[in-house]
């Protein structure tokens, strides 16, 4: 299947993974703990690890391994063999969901500079740090003697050298070999495998060990192969049992160093020559080549060895610390507040957990998976030829804003579309839908923008809080929705049904109704508006059981109320804050149409969108009852301050701080509980000193304070 996804991607069907947590969060990552070979490569009694262990697969023990950092894996148990005192800081996690592996980054290519082409394989590049000297990648070609490493450079050919990156992307189109002395902050991609000949290290890492302060490291490194990693079987790396001929300290013949991100996602990340019988390579017995000393985190598709007890053993020790940094901050590309840039066509985009920035977009069909969040760059950032499938789930919704705090996008599905699906997105931004397809269905979304859809219409379970302009000719299904900004209907509909809706404080209209064949309104409270129910239409709809008050300029426009309807104050929680569920003495409670199905509790179902639970009944005055509260402290702050949420419904809340010039410096979506909510913010993550403001959202309301960080 994975080799069948590559052949997709070929064929321009572009997919887009990335995870929950970026990839470089665990010291240990992978989707098979089986080698090529099949064979389960253990963990064991020389085995220490201090970061995050996770894999999809069941995960080998032998002998007596040490783990300081959480251990998780899909599967429920582990596979021992010969266990003796296996030590786990944290209890084992069991179980988990699965990590879905990316099966490649496309945006690398996107952002990449320089981009270095192997002619077809016939060259081997080559990428050298040299610390505060920049870099210098030159090539050689394939099956020739390469080059000493460190010779002088004007005896290289096809050479390039690059400034010390501060935020840069370098691919290499084919296998490379990287070593050296890292300044600053990069990725290598190769699209190939790549080999490490010798150190790699930050500047002002220990060269020995690979340990550095990380607090006062600013150098970060991420290498990244499209097939499998490989300390390559040379004499800086230990050859021919390096680590018994030479001292211990004499590591320029034996061990590797090695800082970074190592991420190898269609193979492994593994050594060179490991002394099988059948190998041209035969070295000696033993072959042990001496130390890996890795500082940072490793993800690969599968294990693979690095020690195998060929000739009385073959290949490295492991001596491996992770980079706490990189539960915060990744190198380019991986860094949880960078965002790729999506732009130009595409025949498919499947996105999972981004975050992405989409601009000047056209895509056939695009599908979004839970957790996601989405950037709209421009006004017009993405318009969608044919399917629109976006599909969060309650725990994880997706979230498409904005770039600009107070800009509008737009995203458009171009007539003839075979499917918009829209469920469980928050949209904080003012971002406006132009929907049109064969069939358009929105379920549990919080939208702030205006939305205009056309086709077979099913709206379901939403917040919208712009005007809604709905056009069919044919099925139009509207249920327990709020409407804030109001509620159009035309087209000619013939099959017409608005059902527990509540429309509220529209500037216009309530509900305005254009032209229809057949529509039936029922179990709505239509409140607050300038107009209430307004008939454009030469025909009357159906209408029963709504109620329909307190509009100036009328509750009913060429139209009657119909059976069991009323008109009184609906008696909403808290208006003001958009909490529109009803308190106690609600006239609406139990007033529905007898004959629609009942409530949970068996009564009469209720008008409006919400259900009533007579066992969270709230006696209060009806003006004192606030289901959201908002404080932070300390304010001012110097290191981190508190958000303080009192909710009375759980629910999502997104949570976002922006600077004095409207520019966002932290976002994030928590899930409340009913009761006090407590988040922290982090004021190095706010860009400096200044005033801020943090905005809390949730269904219907939005509340903002005003912070001080002095730092």
């Amino acid at each position: 299947m994975k080799k069948l996804s590559i052949l997709l991607f070929l064929i321009c069907i572009v997919n887009i993974h990335s995870t929950a947590e970026p990839i470089t969060y665990y010291q240990h990552l992978t989707n098979h703990e089986r080698t090529h070979f099949d064979e389960i490569s253990f963990f064991w009694t020389l085995d220490t690890l201090f970061g995050p262990v996770r894999s999809n697969d069941y995960i080998g023990l032998c002998y007596s391994p040490k783990f300081y950092g959480q251990v998780s894996t899909s599967q429920d148990r582990f596979i021992y063999r010969s266990p003796l005192n296996i030590y786990f800081a944290y209890p084992p996690r069991f179980n988990c969901p699965l990590f879905l592996l990316p099966e490649s980054y496309p945006h690398f290519a996107w952002h990449a500079s320089p981009v270095i082409n192997s002619n077809n394989g016939r060259f081997m590049t080559r990428v050298w740090f040299r610390g505060e000297h920049g870099i210098v990648i030159y090539q050689y070609r394939n099956g020739s003697n390469p080059p000493p490493l460190y010779c002088d450079i004007d005896d290289l050919q096809n050479v390039q050298q690059l400034r010390p990156p501060e935020w840069q992307i370098i691919h290499i189109n084919g296998q490379c070999e990287v070593y050296g002395e890292l300044v600053g902050r990069l990725t290598v991609y190769s699209s190939d495998d790549m080999y490490l000949i010798d150190d790699i290290y930050y500047e002002g890492a220990d060269r020995l060990t690979g340990q550095f302060d990380e607090e006062d490291m600013e150098h970060i490194l991420g290498l990244v192969s499209y097939q499998n990693i490989i300390i390559r079987n040379n004499w800086y790396n230990g050859r021919d049992n390096g680590y018994r001929r030479y001292g211990s300290q004499e590591t320029d013949h034996h061990s590797i160093t090695i800082n970074g991100s190592l991420i190898a996602l269609d193979e492994s990340f593994t050594f060179e020559q490991q002394n099988d019988n059948w190998e041209p390579y035969q070295g000696p017995t033993p072959d042990e080549r001496g130390i890996i000393n890795h500082k940072g985190g490793i993800a690969q598709w599968r294990k693979d060895y690095l020690h195998r007890s060929n000739h009385n053993g073959t290949g490295y020790r492991k001596n491996w610390h992770y980079d706490y940094r990189l539960l915060t901050t990744g190198p380019p590309g991986f860094d949880p507040n960078y965002y790729p840039n999506i732009t130009g066509s595409y025949d498919r985009l499947d996105l999972a957990h981004g975050p992405y920035v989409i601009s000047n977009a056209i895509v056939r069909t695009m599908i979004v998976h839970p957790r996601v969040e989405i950037t709209l760059n421009g006004v017009n950032a993405l318009s969608v030829r044919d399917s629109l499938i976006v599909l969060g789930s309650e725990e994880y919704p997706v979230t498409i804003n904005s770039s600009q705090a107070y800009n509008q996008g737009h995203i458009w599905t171009q007539f003839g579309s075979a499917i918009t699906e829209l469920h469980h997105i928050i949209m904080p931004s003012t971002i406006s839908l132009h929907l049109e397809s064969e069939r358009v269905n929105i379920e549990n979304c919080i939208i702030n923008g205006t939305v205009s859809a056309s086709g077979n219409i099913h709206l379901a379970n939403n917040s919208f809080t712009a005007p809604v302009d709905l056009t069919s000719f044919n099925r139009i299904l509207v249920e327990k929705n709020v409407f804030t900004g109001g509620l159009k209907i035309r087209g000619n509909v013939q099959d017409g049904r608005i059902y527990n809706n509540t429309i509220v404080n529209g500037r216009h209209s309530g509900l305005e109704l254009r032209r229809f064949r057949n529509l039936e309104i029922i179990n709505n409270i239509i409140a607050f508006n300038e107009k209430g129910i307004d008939n454009r239409h030469w025909d009357a709809p159906v209408l029963r059981y709504n109620d329909v008050y307190g509009h100036p300029s009328g509750n009913y426009v060429e139209c009657e109320p119909g059976e069991g309807s009323i008109s009184a104050n609906p008696h909403f929680i808290n208006a003001q804050l958009g909490n529109y569920r009803l308190v106690c003495c609600s006239p609406c409670i139990d007033s529905g149409d007898p004959d629609f199905p009942r409530d949970p509790d068996g009564s009469i179902i209720e008008m409006g969108a919400f259900y009533f639970d007579p066992e969270r009944s709230i006696d209060e005055d009806p003006a004192q009852i606030m289901d959201f509260g908002l404080t932070i402290a300390p304010n001012p702050f110097n290191q981190r301050t508190y958000l303080k949420i009192k909710m009375v419904i759980p629910g999502i809340a997104y949570i976002k701080v922006y600077n004095l010039s409207g520019r966002k410096v932290y976002e994030d979506i928590e899930r409340m509980i009913s009761g006090m909510n407590r988040i922290k913010l982090d004021g190095k993550r706010f860009g400096g000193a200044g005033v801020y403001f943090a905005q809390v959202m949730t269904s219907g309301w939005t509340r903002t304070v005003k912070v001080v960080y002095l730092p």
